[in-house]
């Protein structure tokens, strides 16, 4: 009998998000493939939206394959569909020609008593598939399940949640299908066959985005000396942050002329924010000084966050907006030359709670709401600068939107990108980190790279922000090996 095992797509809401792809893609193979049934372990939807979670339950019925499922983790983060979700799993045990598949429900971390009754029936030719893995259990099941698996040491167990595959005796994790979270290697779906209790994976394709490196380009934490790096790494697109009004301006413009002549071709400023404070414009004392300098150094392009105001004053007045955007229409408007403005989301932070007190900008409706504002006002070119690292770190929004949906959703908008990776140390998101591996553990960059190759977003300057030193020599060298080690494939 022929396995196909699925798990970790989370779906978003927008169904034109490259997971809806993959969805397409598994169903279709599994057929081709002959499946003799389909088994999923979880995680449907990246924020428990039943309404998404009924569309992927009918589509996988349309098959007609066999399929049993259960939800994990994300599929009950909705209080409205939580217990609803949860009941229509599969029943536990599940009669297949010869062979007796046991469907674990284990969301919640918890295995209730009648199903471990079941379980104890599993013989060595049976299948087991969960969402978490036994150590991810509360610890009264976490004690059951390995005194199960010490009596059943040849049934094959699988389970999902880690994004990663691995296997351990007959215990199987399985890899994500999730182009935004599958880590180590590309998302994909894994056979089974019975009588060889052989596994495959198969790979959901991922295109190589060839002329990515074209538009490469580093923002300057250290002005001189990173334009310095950009020039000998020969990269086209540079970005000078705020603090680049504290160096020597004569030097400053010599360093860029140099880097212009080694045939760089686009040069950003991140502006400071703007925003309301008091009921009043707020402004940075540099702002002048930033804009004076994007005329003398003849920037294509600023990046400017979207305004500093809470939503609740958003809410309270929508004006506040408007007023904001009258007055950056005027800055960039005095500037003579053709200028691409990059309007960039933000993310949660320490001192946000979600809700109306929060500040606006942390979801791309909101993002592309001030965009339009904005541009009718510019006589420039006016879009959004896409940070997918903010989009990472933004809990609990990041459930709702995740790296998918914000590429379904602002792709066609997007005039540049701000690229780094986010990790989870001692509690803790940190942003503007070195990428070190492109399926990395909080951010895989599959999703964007395919979307990317595939025209769904637009080429833009691809700028790493990042802090730590060699951060930016750790990243080329990271994207340099990945890229020629699919080339190989």
């Amino acid at each position: 009998m022929k396995v196909c095992l699925m798990c970790d797509l989370h779906l978003p809401t927008a169904q034109n998000a490259i997971q809806y792809d993959v969805l397409k893609w598994a169903i279709e193979n599994a057929r081709q493939a002959h499946s003799d049934c389909i088994l999923y372990a979880g995680d449907v939807t990246c924020d428990g939206n039943e309404a998404v979670y009924d569309f992927f339950l009918s589509a996988m019925k349309e098959t007609k394959i066999p399929f049993f499922y259960i939800p994990g983790n994300s599929d009950l983060r909705s209080d409205k569909s939580r217990e609803s979700i949860y009941q229509k799993a599969s029943r536990c045990k599940n009669q297949m020609k010869n062979i007796t598949v046991f469907a674990i429900n284990d969301a919640d971390k918890g295995v209730c008593d009648e199903q471990f009754a079941e379980l104890d029936e599993a013989e060595d030719n049976s299948i087991v598939f969960m969402h978490h893995p036994i150590i991810d259990h509360d610890s009264q099941t976490v004690d059951r399940l390995s005194l199960w698996r010490e009596a059943h040491p040849e049934t094959m167990l699988f389970y999902g949640h880690l994004h990663t595959a691995s296997m351990d005796g007959s215990s199987v994790s399985l890899q994500a299908m999730d182009p935004d979270k599958a880590i180590g290697e590309h998302p994909c779906i894994t056979y089974y066959d019975t009588d060889t209790r052989m596994l495959e994976q198969v790979y959901y394709p991922i295109e190589i985005p060839d002329d990515l490196d074209r538009y490469w380009g580093i923002s300057c934490y250290a002005p001189l000396e990173q334009i310095q790096f950009a020039i000998d790494h020969h990269l086209n697109s540079l970005e000078l942050r705020p603090n680049c009004v504290r160096v020597d301006w004569n030097e400053l413009k010599a360093a860029v002329r140099r880097w212009r002549e080694a045939g760089g071709e686009n040069l950003s400023i991140h502006l400071p924010d703007v925003g309301w404070v008091d009921d009043a414009l707020s402004v940075h004392s540099d702002y002048a000084k930033l804009l004076e300098l994007v005329k003398d150094l003849q920037a294509e392009r600023v990046t400017q966050h979207v305004p500093m105001v809470s939503v609740k004053d958003v809410d309270r007045d929508p004006k506040i907006l408007v007023r904001i955007g009258e007055y950056l229409s005027e800055q960039f408007n005095s500037v003579s030359h053709e200028l691409v403005i990059g309007i960039e989301n933000m993310h949660m932070t320490a001192r946000d709670e979600a809700g109306e007190n929060r500040r606006f900008g942390y979801l791309p409706e909101e993002c592309l709401a001030f965009m339009r504002i904005l541009k009718p006002m510019c006589r420039h070119t006016v879009g959004i600068n896409f940070d997918i690292g903010h989009a990472r770190n933004n809990a609990p929004y990041s459930q709702t939107y995740p790296i998918g949906a914000w590429l379904a959703t602002v792709g066609e908008s997007v005039v540049g990108y701000h690229i780094h990776q986010v990790l989870h140390r001692n509690g803790k998101f940190e942003n503007h980190m070195p990428i070190t591996d492109v399926y990395g553990p909080l951010i895989s960059f599959s999703s964007l790279f395919h979307c990317w190759s595939t025209e769904r977003i637009r080429n833009a300057p691809f700028v790493f922000e990042m802090r730590p030193e060699n951060a930016y020599k750790e990243t080329l060298e990271t994207f340099s090996s990945w890229k020629m080690k699919l080339q190989k494939e």
